[in-house]
């Protein structure tokens, strides 16, 4: 495991020498094509195509760069040290923590939590299920895209029921009463 994290971070590190090669490659598909009107016979130009195409291919063949946070190779190599020097036993704990991490997380990301947090309002302000949908996928993108529209709006909707009571119909529309949504003057 620190032998892979240990390649992952130079593979992220390398994302300089592959400009540089990058940059190399195209001066001289450059210089080629500034050479290619200059050919005197069919075979000078096939052989200068040739090559410009084997350049092509060599450059399409670098990985395209990865925008990497400045710490975060920095980060890996001490992980990758620490998993690397530790004893099987130590190691095979890191290990478990890591696979247990989503595991500890999972039930503090959800709707409800984000419904716990929200302020009451004036029994007389309505709030629609729609708003409190939008307001929810603004507030936790990565877990409302993560849970889908319809298993998120569920999991949403009967955490707004049981903290505000049953949706009523309000005016024409399906929600809550006394709901204060962040961004809202209430």
């Amino acid at each position: 495991m620190g032998e892979w994290l240990r390649g992952l971070a130079d593979a992220l590190d390398s994302g300089e020498t592959d400009a540089l090669r990058r940059r190399v490659l195209r001066d001289r598909m450059d210089a080629i094509r500034d050479a290619l009107p200059d050919a005197v016979t069919d075979a000078e130009e096939d052989r200068l195509t040739e090559v410009m195409g084997a350049l092509r291919k060599e450059l399409d063949s670098i990985p395209a760069p990865i925008k990497v946070a400045p710490g975060t190779v920095t980060r890996l190599r001490d992980v990758a040290s620490e998993v690397e020097s530790a004893s099987d036993a130590r190691a095979t704990q890191l290990l478990s923590l890591a696979s247990q991490f989503d595991a500890f997380r999972a039930p503090l990301n959800d709707p409800a939590s984000w419904v716990r947090k929200l302020g009451a309002a004036p029994h007389g302000v309505h709030v629609r299920t729609s708003a409190v949908w939008i307001a929810f996928a603004t507030a936790e993108p990565v877990l409302a895209r993560s849970l889908g529209t319809v298993t998120g709006k569920r999991a949403l909707f009967a955490a707004m029921d049981k903290r505000f009571g049953a949706r009523r119909k309000l005016s024409g529309y399906e929600g809550w009463r006394g709901v204060a949504l962040p961004g809202t003057d209430h």
